[in-house]
């Protein structure tokens, strides 16, 4: 027989229905979509496809990318909140999707304590500011100096209005008391392209959408907002170091599911993801992108995570003063 039960955690919930162990032998019945909310080719691809090949492994079922962009992932994550509740659709939610954007949009069209359930923390990243090559400030304080200079002519690029790309040059405006002019693309691979073609000055990007570039003498690298210098970029010092205290900027990455899934897939999924974030053909590239892999964290544990992020996110949001449409 089976019972509905509903566990309640600090800012979101799993729901689902207790059944026998019927439930996962007979999960997965079909092949799994992962809702990546990003262009092809944008850093999240470095993620979602090694843990989309790994886990249909594990699970023996294909697990089939699905890129949904737009919207500050608003798009994506529509579409997941509209699937059917069996886990068979998985979203790749970032910190924009789960925290930002609850705080910063009046009408957001879905509700992360209503319409998803956790399954698994995936990993977290931390920020380049590069710039292009042609660009006159060689530091980031050459580049506060050129911005007091030129209020409101140095222009940045983000993955969108209220992304943590956005929020991060927010933080460097208030710090160094500058003004910039926002300039948002819909993924972090057109932000690249941007760069390259000099329509915008800097943006804060993933090591892994910057590395090859850098390397190539294609960008420059200013500085890293990581708490520690990345391990890819040791010259590379960090906005800390710099004369910014407590200055870190990023993205965190997890897998939800539509609400109402059955426990027993959502332990299964939990399980399988955190065994495939532990294989070396999955961690080892993603820790060279300086990428921190994750796998330690139960459906509950993100659950509470999510829930302090949103708290956290909402505070910013307010004292900024920001409301989105």
């Amino acid at each position: 027989m089976k019972s509905v039960f509903r566990l309640q955690v600090p800012g979101i919930f799993l729901g689902g229905i207790l059944c026998t162990g019927v439930c996962a032998q007979s999960f997965p019945s079909q092949p799994l979509r992962l809702i990546v909310p990003y262009t092809p080719g944008a850093a999240t691809d470095a993620i979602a496809r090694p843990l989309a090949q790994g886990l249909g492994e594990a699970l023996g079922q294909n697990v089939l990318v699905e890129h949904r962009p737009g919207g500050n992932t608003i798009v994506g994550a529509e579409q997941a909140a509209r699937a059917k509740p069996d886990g068979h659709t998985l979203l790749l939610a970032t910190v924009s999707t789960l925290g930002v954007n609850p705080a910063a949009y009046k009408n957001l069209s879905y509700d992360v304590v209503k319409d998803f359930d956790p399954v698994a923390k995936v990993a977290s990243s931390y920020h380049v500011v590069v710039a292009r090559t042609g660009f006159a400030p060689n530091s980031i304080a050459e580049l506060v100096a050129y911005a007091k200079a030129n209020p409101g002519r140095l222009t940045y690029g983000t993955t969108g209005v209220g992304s943590s790309l956005h929020f991060a040059m927010l933080l460097l405006e208030s710090a160094a008391g500058i003004k910039m002019l926002h300039v948002p693309y819909k993924g972090s691979a057109d932000v690249v392209t941007a760069l390259l073609g000099n329509q915008i000055d800097i943006s804060p990007i993933g090591p892994a959408s910057a590395q090859g570039t850098i390397k190539q003498g294609r960008l420059k690298a200013l500085a890293a907002t990581s708490e520690r210098r990345f391990s890819t970029y040791p010259d590379l010092p960090t906005m800390i170091e710099l004369g910014y205290p407590g200055f870190m900027t990023g993205a965190w990455y997890c897998v939800v599911t539509r609400s109402g899934a059955p426990a027993s897939v959502i332990s299964r999924l939990n399980r399988d993801i955190n065994k495939v974030l532990q294989l070396p053909t999955v961690r080892t590239p993603l820790e060279a992108d300086g990428v921190t892999v994750e796998g330690n964290m139960t459906s509950a544990e993100l659950g509470k995570f999510i829930g302090d992020e949103m708290r956290k996110w909402a505070k910013i949001i307010k004292d900024a003063n920001i409301q989105l449409e």
